[in-house]
């Protein structure tokens, strides 16, 4: 078996070289007679160059996108309150590391490392939110988010997973997840997802106790009181679809195609 490394600017040629596989360089447009093994390019040092600035650029692309939907994020302002955080995860670096970040924020974090043990913490404690891995020991997160869906229904769940080929986005979703996140993840698309998760669960009970008071309002002929929180709630929805459209911005980049 060859273990040529091919130059990505080589191209298959069936005409050069008398049939002896040889192909051409297009770097810069020269076409010179090559065989794609970069260990003989004639201008390395410049090839190389060319496809170091090329990474940066894109790397940079994808942090610039990044901040732009964390700045898209904060324009609709919404205050981030502490929040009381159950983090499940079997490895525990990753349950470290998500501690981390969220104190750096202000939210207080527990952890777990699996399912069951995830259950037995939340049923003699309080929590805001809940993010978990899919693959674990005992009981995994598919799993436990059912039976959060059961028991907590208003609990906002983030799924993690670095098995994207076995588990999708739209499983863990349809299985009670308002979040979800492929690993590995840079900080800036962990942070956006998870108060990204927040503001909408927050937008959601607010439409609600809204909704709640139009109708005792509407009952007592208040109408004044009632369009002002029709329009409380016209806002709260705007805000509302300024998330979902943020969510699409920042899921994009990780789709296949």
């Amino acid at each position: 078996m060859s273990t040529t490394k091919r130059c990505s600017f080589y191209r298959d040629s069936e005409g050069i070289g008398m049939g002896k596989g040889l192909g051409y360089c297009d770097f810069d447009g020269a076409q010179s007679v090559c065989d794609g093994d970069i260990q003989f390019c004639e201008k390395p040092d410049t090839t190389r160059k060319f496809l170091l600035d090329q990474k940066s650029k894109e790397e940079g692309g994808g942090k610039e996108e990044e901040l732009l939907n964390l700045n898209r994020l904060e324009s609709l302002n919404m205050k981030s309150s502490n929040y009381k955080v159950l983090v499940v995860d079997d490895e525990e670096p990753m349950r470290k590391l998500i501690v981390t970040l969220l104190s750096q924020k202000g939210h207080q974090c527990v952890t777990v490392s699996n399912g069951l043990e995830a259950l037995d913490k939340i049923s003699g404690n309080e929590f805001d939110a809940v993010i978990a891995d899919i693959v674990m020991p005992e009981m995994d997160g598919i799993v436990l988010i059912k039976e959060l869906s059961k028991h907590y229904q208003s609990l906002p769940v983030m799924i993690m997973t670095g098995h994207t080929d076995e588990y999708s986005a739209e499983t863990a979703i349809a299985s009670g997840a308002r979040e979800f996140i492929n690993k590995p993840f840079s900080i800036e698309e962990f942070i956006i997802r998870f108060h990204k998760m927040m503001h909408e669960h927050e937008i959601l009970y607010q439409i609600k106790v809204k909704t709640k008071d139009i109708v005792f309002h509407l009952q007592r002929d208040s109408n004044e009181k009632t369009e002002k929180l029709k329009g409380e709630i016209e806002d709260l929805k705007n805000k509302l679809t300024s998330l979902y459209e943020l969510g699409g911005a920042v899921g994009s980049k990780n789709r296949p195609g």
